[in-house]
């Protein structure tokens, strides 16, 4: 799975980025949108102890080999009108920050209604651990990695009302995580389909 690092890495070697959208329900044409890529540089002493603490989690190894050398990204960062600035479409949290966004899915927390307003509630609300650490689109949608139990290892996306089966994972690991970012960006970002359909 190295290969997938460092196709994913590629993204942000490129030196002018850009998406082909088109905004619905319009028939216009689709747009080329210039985007830029930001890769984390090497994790600091409050992200290494949380790294450090992952580590205990044997189906996390991927994520925190990854994060020990970038932690965390931006992907497709682009003006935002909603909120008047520039914001990526998908953002892998920086370790130390992971911990407090994960929070804000919990019942207690401020995002915690897209869970307990859904089918995935008897997900996350288990006995089993998991962290939020992506964010799509500026939120609340996010993409989450359970800790331990049977799903452990295996990454989803959550989101309030999702077009496809949120029960799935949408890979099995962070690498194929990755592998799928590669694959096709534009389609990652606008549709997340559980991982039997990739």
């Amino acid at each position: 799975m190295r290969n997938t690092s460092e196709q994913f890495l590629r993204l942000f070697s490129d030196p002018a980025p850009a998406l082909r959208v088109k905004f619905p329900p319009s028939d216009e044409q689709a747009q080329t949108i210039q985007v830029h890529h930001r890769l984390g540089s090497m994790p600091d002493s409050s992200s290494r102890t949380y790294l450090e603490a992952l580590l205990s989690h044997a189906n996390l190894r991927e994520f925190c080999e990854f994060y020990q050398k970038h932690d965390g990204a931006e992907l497709c960062t682009t003006f935002d009108a909603r909120c008047g600035r520039d914001r990526p479409l998908l953002h892998l949290k920086p370790a130390k920050s992971i911990a407090v966004f994960s929070n804000r899915y919990t019942p207690s927390g401020d995002r915690g209604w897209i869970i307990d307003l859904n089918k995935s509630k008897a997900l996350y609300r288990s006995l089993a651990s998991w962290i939020a650490f992506a964010e799509i689109g500026g939120g609340p949608a996010c993409l989450t990695m359970f800790l331990d139990g049977e799903n452990a290892g295996l990454i989803f996306y959550a989101t309030p009302q999702p077009p496809f089966n949120i029960l799935r994972p949408i890979a099995k690991g962070f690498q194929p995580l990755l592998h799928r970012i590669v694959s096709d960006l534009p389609a990652f970002l606008s549709r997340n389909d559980s991982v039997e359909d990739a």
